[in-house]
């Protein structure tokens, strides 16, 4: 897959493309079958495919005080998008100038001229330039003007609900992983660099790595959980999580912290991508450091459990 990163990259502009749009944010299930029927799609008419999208949630520009927190980096949104088969990514700078086109200038300018779109492909809720007025019926209303046909697709439905990234960020606060994954339809992973802490927990006998996020992304909801970590050389270890203040040392501070399985390695400095398997319990206030302990040995035995029952779970990137 090739990386557009900005519009002002194109050397050129293309042409006889399909194109998805959207913010894809998370590459939920919703987004898989919008990137994949336009993967699809260019395949059968001999085309090449693209995927459209913002550097940033339009939010963060329009509506700061409301702009959520991601569900994926842009290094892994731009994994998952090539995953999918696609042939290019172009990530635009989401600025006043492309936020004020009009619906109209949005087809003229990018999506006729500089991407050669003879196919569109987006979620029949997709809604695109100033003040939001295009939407999939102005995309219908247009296709004879602007020379491309439209495929709108309906929500994809998990468990009865429309699958959204707003939802996936509730699931994962609420602690929810299974159900967010069933949403998103792959790992969620929250990635960052490894920092120095306060060895707290070298201190008990159960050395951890901190993590420092990379990126705005969502932190599950406190507490202690089974989880996969992804090291920055490829590496895969189990281990065990905690999220949260730490109640039983005072001023601890907050921090999320993960104790690795048979592992004995520097890694400050180092990055890592933390997927949550399952959540084994809330965080607690204990009496002392040595009932503190105790806990952790049976956290770390319960973890250990968790990630061979789902070891088979644990595989795949897409389920």
């Amino acid at each position: 897959m090739k990386l557009f990163d900005g519009l002002e990259t194109l050397s050129e502009p293309l042409s006889d493309t399909t194109v998805a749009i959207g913010t894809f944010d998370g590459i939920h299930v919703g987004h898989q079958a919008i990137i994949r029927a336009a993967a699809q799609d260019a395949v059968a008419n001999s085309r090449r495919s693209l995927v459209f999208t913002f550097d940033r949630h339009p939010a963060e520009l329009l509506a700061p005080d409301r702009a959520p927190d991601y569900i994926t980096t842009p290094a892994q949104r731009n994994r998952y998008v090539a995953e999918l088969g696609i042939d290019g990514l172009v990530v635009a700078k989401f600025d006043r100038q492309l936020a004020g086109l009009s619906p109209d200038a949005f087809l003229d300018r990018v999506l006729r001229t500089a991407l050669g779109a003879k196919r569109i492909v987006v979620g029949d809720n997709f809604a695109f330039g100033q003040n939001r007025a295009g939407d999939a019926a102005f995309l219908e209303a247009s296709q004879q003007k602007y020379c491309y046909s439209l495929t709108a697709l309906e929500p994809v439905q998990i468990d009865g609900s429309p699958a959204s990234s707003t939802r996936v960020r509730e699931l994962l606060r609420a602690g929810s992983i299974a159900e967010a994954e069933r949403v998103l339809g792959h790992a969620y992973r929250l990635a960052g660099t490894v920092i120095e802490g306060r060895r707290l927990g070298r201190q008990l006998g159960y050395p951890t790595a901190n993590l420092l996020p990379q990126w705005k992304q969502v932190v599950p909801k406190d507490g202690i959980y089974s989880v996969q970590v992804s090291l920055g050389d490829g590496r895969e270890v189990g281990g065990a999580c905690s999220i949260g203040e730490r109640p039983t040392v005072e001023g601890a501070g907050r921090s999320i912290e993960t104790y690795l399985f048979d592992f004995n390695e520097d890694l400050y400095g180092q990055p890592l991508e933390i997927r949550f398997v399952a959540r084994l319990r809330d965080e607690e206030k204990f009496d002392s450091l040595g009932a503190l302990k105790t806990q952790i040995e049976a956290d770390v035995l319960l973890a250990r459990e968790v990630l061979a029952r789902d070891s088979g779970r644990l595989q795949p990137e897409f389920f």
